[in-house]
């Protein structure tokens, strides 16, 4: 008998385990994989957001915002290694200067620190950057996600929490103290709690369809939606995150660090049917055109292979963006479940945030 389970050992289940623990309330986070956060939460930019893009009343706009200040004070106590960056959000034409005062206004309606950039300050840290206008966010920077993770852990285990690794969900149903789940590890076994948590991402599809009485109508639909990296083996001309003008699904092909400093590019956006990280070598051309429009000087031959990551989108591949998914009783009828979904971009910054949220559903 445990008070708490938590479904899936990403920096979202980390995170709420901790917060959980921290205030004296027995969790146990289920991971099926060898190491934590090794999936979604290792496969992305790293990126800290500042919480711009999404519209103000979004729950994921409020935690981000929160997170962002959050994650910050937490790297800086736990010294993982992240630095600020500061982002330029850039028109690289004309035709584009709308959507960048689309995004000015909205970051200006959320209460985030974003200006129109000096263009002399833009050329003068990142030479050989071409573009139109700029926007100008100093909160948006970078964070050692496995550092970040590994902290995460430590924390669990500090408090008294529980990480159980290599250990699948096989499926749920209420009892009398509030659920009996069952599980594998080399071994099948159950476990009661009072409280069941499910953040499984990628898997959250199928970990519904195994809670019992669970209604198939709030189970949203996983959309996988691949991104490829580029890393650049020359020296890095750039200073700042570079952002093009977002599109719908991505927020464009950008210039993004490793905390060696090292450059990389990415990701794209391609829906996928299935889990698949194999890396697609014929997008070069695709990632050399679209930097070439802000950065002619992009040397090809320096241009190699470097990871892919699949976002569990619960958006629909020709809609626009959806907000966090963080549901209780009140919205699925089953009691003591808290059901996250389409936690994606940016799920990363929020996840401290998310934690704190959680805790006070429960």
């Amino acid at each position: 008998m445990t008070e708490v389970i938590v479904i899936g050992g990403g920096v979202i289940g980390l995170s709420i385990a901790r917060e959980l623990s921290k205030s004296g309330i027995e969790t146990i986070v289920l991971e099926k994989n060898d190491r934590a956060g090794d999936v979604t939460s290792s496969r992305n930019s790293g990126v800290i957001h500042a919480g711009i893009y999404y519209p103000e009343d979004y729950l994921k706009t409020k935690l981000c915002i929160e997170g962002n200040t959050l994650i910050y004070k937490y790297a800086e106590e736990k010294k993982i290694n992240h630095k600020k960056y500061g982002k330029y959000i850039i028109a690289t034409e004309k035709s584009e200067e709308a959507n960048l005062d689309k995004i000015l206004k909205q970051g200006k309606k959320n209460n985030i620190f974003i200006d129109r950039a000096n263009p002399e300050k833009v050329y003068e840290n990142n030479p050989g950057l071409t573009f139109y206008k700029a926007l100008y966010s100093p909160n948006s920077g970078v964070i050692d996600v496995p550092e970040y993770v590994t902290a995460l852990e430590g924390d669990i285990q500090h408090y008294g929490g529980l990480i159980s690794l290599r250990t699948s969900f096989l499926g749920a149903k209420n009892n009398k103290n509030g659920f009996l789940v069952d599980c594998e590890s080399d071994d099948l076994f159950s476990l009661d709690c009072k409280y069941l948590i499910n953040c499984s991402g990628l898997s959250n599809e199928q970990t519904l369809k195994n809670i019992k009485n669970f209604p198939r109508n709030k189970i949203y639909r996983n959309y996988f939606a691949k991104g490829h990296y580029f890393k650049y083996s020359g020296k890095a001309p750039f200073s700042n995150l570079i952002y093009p003008v977002s599109g719908n699904h991505s927020l464009g092909i950008h210039v993004g660090f490793d905390l060696a400093g090292g450059m990389r590019f990415g990701p794209d956006v391609e829906f996928v049917n299935k889990i698949d990280y194999k890396f697609n070598e014929s997008l070069k051309e695709k990632f050399i055109k679209s930097i070439s429009r802000y950065w002619p000087e992009l040397n090809p031959d320096k241009l190699h292979p470097d990871y892919t990551g699949i976002r569990p989108k619960i958006t629909k591949p020709n809609e626009s963006m959806r907000d966090f998914s963080i549901e209780t009783e009140k919205q699925h009828g089953i009691k003591n479940l808290i059901n996250l979904q389409g936690i994606e971009s940016p799920g990363l910054t929020s996840s401290l945030a998310i934690g704190k949220y959680v805790k006070s559903l429960i």
